[in-house]
């Protein structure tokens, strides 16, 4: 046992009580180099959130000065000295009410107004944050007590991410959105509160002297205070966390539905949303009967966090539709994903799930080898265009490829043994029968079919 308090004290290596009480004063400061820190800070902040930039966001945690006031807060507790923990509370009231109305202005300025995702993640705190804050916390305070500055500091400015949600926070009394304010604010606070507690409590591992002497009681009051506000600041954040985890559950049972109960033959899905207690799903190919409809409902409520959900199909005409209109279902969906967090869509859908889509594309490349072809085959040839025609099987729900229709526009008229060789000659580039109609680019009509020349 002795072994172990030796390999965890954390007394060893420390610096003297009067270096410590040194350091975290000059960090607490909020004048001079500090305070131009600070608002270099809040601008990079505000600008990365601003531009959804990860790399500028940490650029701006790493030289932000919050921590100092904070950790000050959690010395003065330790120390009993109430003079310097009223000092440190006024000093990061200050930090922060100042980051406020600085990243307040910017966004106030900005043209781009709409919350980027780096901002919507800094509203909506769970328990997993009050853990980050405990953990930096702790591990900032053992560093920042060491006889040697470790590397400990940056790292921790990091994780516990303390200037972001100010700046999300500013964002929403800019914006006016009460939501974005109290989500980062309410981030901040766990943060800041979990990291002053934890600091707290490493000062007190360290045994700081205290200013004066206290009262059984007065300590005993300090104690139950901390644990008090903490309890009441975790609630929130667990219950949070409860409805985190209850989403991504859900949303990853809706993913196994529609890859797995809904892998189809006869019709595959373009995009899916569950929104408001219904699962809306955009299907493409032949159309459903309502017995498979029932059965699928019957299938989704079978998932436990889907047990309630209604399922609503959309369902498109597999021969009504192009290369074209697929993109533009499959891209308008993906638009409707970034605004809507519940909304899911397949970005590679076209090429992976929809038949008709890829029978589309492979229908495009035959075409450009034909054109490329056909006139040195054939001098007399314009144009080919064409589709191949499918054969529907309503009761095995299958689709068939059965011949190419292939419409040839040419110069003047072809022999009928030109027009059988050139028939020829496109079903060996598609592998399919070949139904050929010849019309002159001369001579267009609302029929097709002049493009022979039957008395040769």
């Amino acid at each position: 046992m002795s072994n172990w308090k030796e390999v965890l004290d954390i007394r060893k290596d420390s610096a003297p009580i009067s270096e410590i009480a040194d350091r975290i004063e000059a960090d607490s400061s909020v004048t001079g180099a500090n305070l131009i820190i600070l608002i270099m800070a809040i601008l990079i902040a505000s600008i990365g959130l601003n531009m959804n930039s990860v790399a500028v966001i940490i650029g701006a945690m790493l030289i932000s000065p919050l921590m100092g006031g904070i950790v000050a807060t959690g010395y003065g507790m330790a120390t009993y000295d109430l003079h310097f923990l009223k000092r440190s509370v006024v000093k990061m009231s200050f930090q922060i009410v100042f980051a406020l109305i600085t990243s307040g202005l910017y966004f106030s300025l900005t043209p781009l107004t709409t919350p980027s995702p780096e901002m919507l993640a800094r509203t909506a705190p769970t328990a997993w944050d009050v853990l980050i804050a405990l953990c930096g916390g702790i591990a900032g305070a053992i560093g920042n007590t060491r006889k040697e500055k470790s590397n400990v500091i940056p790292g921790v400015a990091i994780a516990t991410a303390l200037m972001p949600p100010l700046c999300t926070a500013g964002y929403g009394l800019a914006m006016g959105s009460f939501k974005f304010f109290t989500g980062a604010i309410y981030l901040f606070f766990i943060n800041g509160f979990f990291i002053a507690f934890s600091s707290f409590l490493i000062f007190k591992a360290l045994k700081v002297p205290m200013a004066h002497d206290i009262s059984e009681a007065h300590y005993h009051f300090q104690q139950h205070v901390l644990i008090a506000v903490g309890f009441i600041i975790t609630i929130p954040s667990i219950y949070m966390a409860y409805l985190t985890v209850n989403d991504n559950i859900r949303d990853s049972q809706v993913q196994t539905f529609v890859s797995q109960d809904m892998d189809l033959d006869s019709a595959n899905v373009v995009a899916y949303n569950l929104e408001d207690g219904t699962l809306n799903v955009d299907v493409v190919g032949m159309a459903l009967s309502k017995a498979d409809m029932e059965d699928l409902q019957k299938k989704l409520n079978h998932y436990t966090y889907l047990k309630d959900v209604k399922l609503r199909i959309v369902q498109g005409n597999v021969n009504s539709i192009n290369q074209d209109q697929v993109q533009e279902i499959v891209n308008a969906r993906l638009a409707n994903a970034v605004k809507d967090s519940d909304g899911h869509s397949y970005k590679d859908l076209a090429t992976q799930y929809y038949d008709s889509y890829k029978r589309e594309v492979a229908d495009q490349s035959v075409l450009q080898n034909l054109n490329k072809e056909a006139p040195v085959l054939f001098p007399d040839v314009q144009e080919i265009t064409g589709s191949t025609l499918l054969h529907v099987d309503v009761e095995k729900k299958v689709m068939t490829a059965t011949a190419f229709q292939a419409y040839v526009t040419v110069h003047s008229p072809m022999s009928p043994a030109d027009a059988s060789r050139l028939q020829r000659w496109i079903s060996t580039q598609t592998s399919l029968p070949v139904i050929l109609t010849v019309q002159q680019a001369s001579t267009p009509s609302s029929f097709y079919g002049n493009g022979i020349d039957w008395n040769e």
